[in-house]
């Protein structure tokens, strides 16, 4: 076999690897949420958009409490 096709190989196992781990650990926070929570009843497109107001809310702080300095270094070339 071609040394291409043998990279091209480990790598399409290394990134099923990597999206799997991804998705298990995304299994899990989710679980975990659901369990603590004391509503049951909650659809999965409830608490899809409870993560993203969470997540959207968090990246709204983190760049307001910014200083004009640390976004004048995040953005300089």
């Amino acid at each position: 076999m071609k040394r291409s096709a043998k990279i091209a190989i480990i790598s399409g196992i290394a990134v099923a690897v990597i999206i799997s781990a991804i998705a298990i650990t995304v299994h899990y926070r989710l679980s975990a949420i659901e369990g603590n929570e004391k509503n049951k009843n909650e659809s999965a497109s409830q608490i899809a958009k409870e993560i993203v107001g969470n997540l959207t809310q968090n990246k709204a702080h983190s760049e307001a409490s910014e200083s004009p300095e640390q976004r004048a270094k995040e953005n300089a070339p």
